[in-house]
């Protein structure tokens, strides 16, 4: 009987299957380990599949059904081993990381199953963000060895790379077929727990070669949530830290009723978060914003919708939400400018945190539930961002928003006085738009409704983020959890807003010079002005022809580079 069975999922349409099973086989025969590999996969890729297996050492095994969790089990069928370690495609095993994963395992017989850290993930768990380590000239599996001292018990495991005790993977009778899509895994962590095992993080970090190709939305969290809640009464859009803190300490034996009782526990300590939606002549895009911000996995959210329109397309699609108790929408139709339809937020507002969320921007699913998280995590934080990505007009994924600091991990917290610096220094908002930030609505003061009282309109986003940093720290997320669209009509990207940011960056510069804060000599601050100076020449002056009079004379007075 082999010792170890190796069951790779064909999960990228093969597109890594001839390099995963080279990895896994050479990882197997450099530590000595007696092993079969057994290639799972759909009945219709048989032929194609088989092909590109030729000449190596494993065994295919073709099921009718083509979800991950029927592929797990019919490759546990056909297995021989007393271990099995779950490989999907894109996976690379090393040496190093199944010797550590086995030792993990081995450490007990009520260990039912451990799991590395990998640079794609669905949940923050297991995740590293391993191009940014590379980009800074270190390994992530050295990070991970040297960082994380020893192995750590989880609440649940990702299937992505899941080494388990066949003994107790047959004692709860495998993964659940009923997950046609994601979640099987953690179905199975749960059901593992509830029969008394327990499941360990290794430090060891498996690299994932199709981590660039990932899905921008949490689908796991989204298909998987429902059954979920009915059979353990667990909401996997709760912040983690919530999870852990309610569920990791009890005693899960055979204990359903106390496990959905600690659970709807866990539903009452999430934070009221209100989604602040702006809304003007944009119905298209704003029936797509819409749509993200009610898809939050987050549970406890209320979306308020102000509508200034010179027409009434949105009011007339708005009718079709008028029964989702989430949802309060105002016409504000003597709102004549965008600041006037910002107004009725302050008093609309009701939660702890506040999330705007521009009308031609979207929300990724898992976007609250994540930044909730970070501040539950992260006592310092005042202000939450991530890593943005980019679609064009018609929805097309453009990339990602480069130049944040190096993250590590899930995420990374950050100095809110060096943040502050480096926005001044370097007059960029590089933390994010509007849609991008997450924050406490009793950390700030001056908001979107308040901005005029800092002279600021086209940086009032920027002045919010430096009144936030001015408080607390920033933590920024290593994926993205929100999408700005670029198209043609924004008002940001007018010749006017640009004259306007020059002058608006002048007063800031002077503001917290003045205050020494975040510019703490007056060095720092002329070298503000002056790196501003140099800008406004380049990019601003030769726009000066294209704005109107008025603007060009408070450029004149405030941002003329003779001036700085």
């Amino acid at each position: 009987m082999s010792y170890l069975s190796i069951i790779l999922t064909v999960t990228e349409e093969g597109t890594y299957l001839r390099e995963t099973a080279e990895a896994a086989l050479a990882a197997a025969s450099a530590l000595r380990v007696e092993t079969e590999l057994i290639v799972a996969l759909h009945t219709v890729r048989e032929k194609a599949m088989r092909k590109q297996l030729r000449r190596l050492r494993c065994r295919l095994c073709a099921s009718e059904t083509a979800s991950p969790a029927a592929l797990c089990n019919a490759g546990e069928r056909a297995a021989k081993g007393q271990y099995l370690l779950f490989l999907e495609e894109g996976v690379l095993l090393t040496e190093a990381g199944l010797r550590k994963m086995l030792e993990t395992l081995l450490l007990d017989d009520e260990i039912a199953a451990a799991g590395p850290f990998c640079n794609r993930t669905n949940f923050a768990w297991q995740y590293i963000n391993a191009e940014a380590m590379e980009e800074q000239g270190e390994h992530p599996a050295d990070w991970v060895r040297t960082t994380l001292t020893g192995a750590t018990e989880s609440l649940f495991l990702e299937g992505f790379a899941l080494l388990v005790r066949r003994s107790a993977f047959q004692a709860v009778q495998g993964f659940d077929e009923a997950f046609t899509g994601g979640g099987a895994d953690l179905d199975l962590s749960f059901r593992l727990k509830y029969e008394g095992f327990h499941l360990l993080r290794a430090p060891v970090y498996l690299a994932h070669r199709a981590a660039n190709s990932c899905e921008l939305y949490d689908m796991v969290r989204t298909e998987a949530r429902p059954l979920l809640m009915e059979r353990w009464g667990i909401d996997i859009g709760l912040p983690e830290t919530i999870l852990q803190e309610l569920l990791g300490g009890i005693v899960w034996t055979h204990d359903l009723p106390l496990i959905r009782a600690t659970a709807r526990t866990a539903l009452c300590k999430a934070p009221l978060v209100s989604i602040m939606i702006p809304t003007y002549n944009r119905p298209a895009y704003f029936r797509e914003t819409l749509e993200s911000a009610l898809s939050q996995t987050y549970p406890n959210i209320e979306v308020i919708v102000c509508d200034n329109s010179t027409d009434d397309r949105t009011e007339e699609l708005m009718q079709a939400y008028r029964a989702d108790v989430r949802v309060r929408y105002v016409r504000n139709k003597e709102a004549k400018t965008k600041e006037e339809n910002f107004m009725p937020f302050e008093h609309l507002a009701q939660g702890e945190y506040l999330q705007w969320c521009m009308d031609d921007d979207i929300l990724l699913s898992d976007k609250i539930t994540r930044m909730v998280d970070a501040f539950l995590s992260e006592p310092t934080a005042t202000l939450v961002t991530s890593v943005r990505g980019v679609i064009d007009g018609e929805g097309r994924y453009l990339g990602q928003w480069k130049g944040l600091p190096p993250i590590h991990g899930n995420y990374g917290c950050f100095s809110g006085t060096a943040i502050g610096h480096a926005m001044l220094m370097d007059h960029g908002n590089f933390l994010g738009e509007p849609s991008a930030v997450l924050f406490r609505r009793r950390d700030l003061v001056h908001h979107y409704w308040r901005a005029e009282a800092r002279g600021c309109q086209v940086l009032s986003d920027c002045a919010m983020w430096l009144e936030l940093l001015e408080k607390g720290d920033v933590v920024i997320f290593a994926r993205p959890l929100s999408l700005f669209r670029r198209h043609e009509g924004q008002e940001g990207q007018s010749p006017e807003a640009f004259v306007r940011s020059g002058i608006e960056w002048r007063r800031l510069i002077e503001e917290y010079g003045q205050k020494h804060v975040f510019l703490a000599s007056d060095e720092d601050r002329r070298m503000a002005l002056e790196r501003l100076r140099k800008d406004c020449r380049k990019y601003i002056e030769p726009l000066l022809s294209q704005v109107p009079s008025v603007v060009k004379k408070m450029y004149e007075m405030w941002g003329d580079s003779s001036n700085l």
